[in-house]
Order: C-alpha cells, then structure tokens, then sequence
C-alpha cells in the first residue's frame, strides 16, 4: 500500500529543511554582528605595587579625615598603549591613554589610602545637600570609549569599584573600535558598576568661532566664513537646545536613566570676555538641565564643597598618560577635605600654592622676607588651597616682623576663592580691612616692627584684632558660596629688608 503525504506536511518538512541547512549561516551572521557591537573584555593581570609605597599609602589613610566631600577624578581611555592603530583616538589624544597595568596600581593605591568609590548616585545625592559620604572618590571617564569596556570594567570589578561613563551619545557605535557600542553600554549599566552622564550629544569638536580662531561649539558661537558673520544668538540657543535634547533622547532610547551630570568637552567653561552672551547661555541651560557641571580646568581651585556644589561647577582631579599611582594619591590628598585645625602651616611648602596656583617648593619668601628673582616685589601663597574650600568657623592667628616705617606690607586673606575674601593687611602703625580691593575699616597701630594678628571668620562676618588691641570688623555675605581657606602676602620695594610671617596656626574659632 502507497502512503500519502499531506501536501501541509511536505511543506513543513521543506521548511525543517530549510531551517537545518541556514541555521550555520544564521548563527554565523549572528556571532559576526556580536562581535561587530560587542568587543572582547580582557583580563590584565594585578600590578605589583611596591611594598613600601603600599605602607605609606596606608599610614597616609590614618591621618586624612573619615569622611569627606567626594574627590573628583577624570580619565578618559583605558588600553595599553599601541594596543591597535584602528583604536587611535580621532584627532590623536594619546596623551590620555592610561594603561591597564598602571590603572590597576591607581586604584590599589587609592583603595590602601582608605578611599571607596562612589555612584552617581550617591554623588548627586551630595551635591543636592546630603550628608558628607566616608572618604571617597568619584572616577569619571570622558567620552565613551570602547577600553573601559574592554580593560577598565574588569580592574574596577578586581577591586569593587564603581565608576561613570559621560558619553557623547552621537559617537556611541561610531569610529569603532575607538568609541563604545550601545550593546556595550547596555552590559556595563547592567554590571552595576557603571553609570552614564552626559558629554553633549555631537558637540565635542572644534569649530571656527572668529577668523583664525578654533573653539568649543557648546561654549561659542559658530563663525560662518561664507556670509563673514558670526552665528546669531538665537541660532546659537536652538543649536544648544535641540543638541541636549538630542542627547536626552538617545538616553531614553536606550533605556537609561536621564543624565543627571555633565562634563563640558575640553573642559571650556565658556569666555564671559570675547562672548558673554553665549557663555551665558550655555552656563543657564547646563545649570537648568543637570544637578552638577564638571571640568578639569577652573581659575581658582574649585574641588568638590558645599561651596562649588552652591555654584554648580566641580572641577575635577585629571589623569594622564604619564600619571603615577602616588602622583594620582597625591592630587587626591590634595583635594580631600580637612578640617580648619593647622597648627603649623608651614611645616611642608607643598602644602602651598603660589601666585599662579602653582605648588610651592620654598615658603623663605613668606617666612624670612627673601624675595624671588622672578617675583622681586611680592610674596605670595595660599594654604590647602583645596582642602579649604568649605572652611568657615576659623580663626588664623600669626606673628609678623620686618615691618618698616618706610614701606612694606603683610596681608592674611581669608575667605580666599569665595565669594567674599577679606583682605587683613598690616603696615607699621596701620590696620586695614579691604573687600574687592577697597579699604572698607582701617584703624591706628603702635608704631612697631612686630605685631601679633587674629583673624576670625565666622558665616556674615570677619573680626580682625591685632596685640589684643584695636579691633576691626567686617560684614560679609552669608551662605557656602562665602566660604574658604587663608593666603599670605607680602608686599614691599625691591632692595630692602621685606616683612616675613614668623609663626602661623589656624583652629576652630571659638
């Protein structure tokens, strides 16, 4: 007897078949789009840090504060250096390449010096005026490239740490190998130990901004060499507009939390000089649109604080290339936090930074009157520079000597890169209380070349008391934004023997 098929099953079978012979070239296209979107991770092995920098490391975590104001870090690349031409940073930024084996040793190094890391999150949660974390520290990455999926997510699995990613969300799959896919974004939000902020969404390049002249497009208004005109106002306010809308969408799209923080490319703040109505703009929008703006670059130290989180802007502690581990605990020590209890300042010049916000190697000008070469005129210095942004509640005391009836000056600022710094300056016979530069109360002195000076800085107000005696007083503006640490000044002719501070010590006031 003859079996007949239905023609519903012959059918069926043909498309078994069908099935059975594609499924290799579907599972093979498969495997090949995985890996165009998703790269390998690799395990580097553990640095070897030396025993003794480890020790000092952690004898250093025993006299740092337990709890203190977030130190920002910026990276931007992990990979080893040469590791593949293709992954060459567009427009070569090699400089910023950190490699995984020096990667390692940094966070061991912060890990011995008592430091955590923190989330977004909980970053965000202290600038809005949460409680003060255990020391830590917040490692940002610029840009999105693909080696903190390939190298950096391991390391930070290695030693449990979390980081952020601040993506610029045009060039997400894009300039691949160089940038991140969103597949890998998507298996490292998943991880947990990454978050992701903003970058802008295609605003990191270089545009023309007047003749001759290369700028931030986020920051500036475009030069537009065919009608010899610059970009109007309301052109550059829809760009910027619909560029962070553009970002917040690609966000959404893909299924992560809105940004909450924001990091300015090329760490351009905007030129209040050459256009401040573009500065403006861009400085209102950001502060409107995110909790937190960072930048690596700032005229004054302006670390993680009460104060900087006030005004919206952190400047951030940057890695490079040829950054040491104990060069990157240094500048982290530095920016951490401390309370205003110095008993003798100038134990360590490099507690010190000089005029030009430059680290201190030789305090004798402040301190014996010898005048630099390069600085004939003046002294000049400023104590913990960072880790006395958020200081109110202080008093410095400190002995001065030289002083010269013909000339020469020493002035103790406090309230230095707040918003209300006071200048006490003392010449021979002669007080004086200075704000922006003008004398706002001046009082007579004895006549003599030493003199003992209290300064008290309180929230609203700044006492100054010289030999116990005549007392000046100053208002000033209350809130974070006024707060900050103490600098010295010297001040007198070339060719004659200069004032000098012979002792110093600053302590809670009372």
């Amino acid at each position: 007897m003859r079996l007949i098929w239905p023609r519903s099953l012959g059918a069926l079978l043909s498309l078994v078949t069908l099935l059975v012979v594609a499924a290799p070239f579907g599972v093979s296209w498969y495997l090949a789009d995985l890996r165009r979107h998703v790269s390998g991770q690799r395990d580097t092995a553990v640095t070897r840090v030396d025993p003794a920098d480890l020790q000092r490391w952690t004898e250093l975590a025993g006299q740092l504060p337990a709890q203190a104001a977030p130190v920002v870090v910026a990276y931007h690349d992990i990979r080893p250096h040469g590791d593949d031409p293709a992954e060459t940073a567009p427009g070569g930024r090699e400089h910023y390449v950190v490699t995984p084996e020096e990667f390692d040793a940094q966070l061991t190094a912060l890990r011995a010096a008592g430091y955590r890391t923190i989330s977004s999150a909980q970053y965000v949660d202290y600038l809005r005026g949460g409680a003060v974390p255990a020391r830590s520290v917040y490692l940002t990455f610029d840009d999105g490239t693909r080696g903190l999926w390939s190298y950096a997510d391991k390391i930070l699995e290695r030693h449990d740490m979390v980081a952020a990613a601040f993506l610029i969300t045009a060039q997400v799959g894009e300039h691949r190998p160089y940038y991140l896919s969103w597949a890998e974004v998507n298996r490292m939000a998943r991880s947990g130990r990454w978050s992701f902020q903003a970058h802008t969404h295609d605003l990191h390049t270089r545009v023309q901004t007047a003749p001759g002249q290369l700028g931030s497009p986020l920051t500036h208004r475009r030069w537009e060499p065919t009608t010899g005109a610059q970009e109007s106002l309301a052109a550059y306010e829809q760009r910027l507009t619909a560029d962070f809308d553009a970002m917040f969408a690609a966000f959404a799209a893909h299924d992560l939390p809105r940004p909450q923080l924001f990091a300015y490319p090329f760490s351009e703040i905007g030129d209040a000089t050459t256009d401040p109505e573009a500065a403006a703009f861009s400085r209102d929008l950001i502060a409107a649109r995110f909790v937190g703006a960072l930048t690596n670059k700032s005229l004054a130290p302006d670390p993680t604080s009460r104060r900087s989180a006030a005004g919206g802007q952190v400047e951030r502690a940057e890695v490079y290339a040829t950054t040491s581990a104990a060069e990157l605990v240094s500048a982290v020590v530095e920016r951490t936090a401390v309370p205003a209890e110095v008993t003798d300042p100038f134990a360590r010049a490099w507690d010190w930074r000089d005029q030009h916000g430059e680290p201190m190697t030789d305090l004798s000008p402040l301190t014996a009157g010898r005048f630099t070469a390069t600085s004939p005129r003046r002294a000049y210095g400023t104590l913990l520079a960072y880790a006395s942004a958020d200081w109110t509640g202080y008093t410095a005391e400190a002995t001065l000597r030289g002083l010269r009836a013909d000339g020469g000056t020493v002035t103790l600022v406090v309230g230095v890169n707040g918003d209300a710094p006071v200048s006490v300056r003392v010449a021979y016979g002669r007080l004086a209380l200075l704000r922006d530069g003008r004398v706002v109360a001046e009082a007579a002195l004895a006549p003599a070349a030493t003199h003992r000076v209290a300064v008290t800085v309180r929230d609203g107000e700044t006492v100054a008391r010289v030999d116990g005696g005549p007392t000046l007083r100053v208002v000033t503006p209350t809130g974070p934004g006024a707060t900050g640490g103490l600098a010295v000044a010297v001040d007198d002719d070339e060719g004659r023997p200069h004032p000098s501070v012979a002792t110093l010590g600053v302590s809670t006031a009372d």
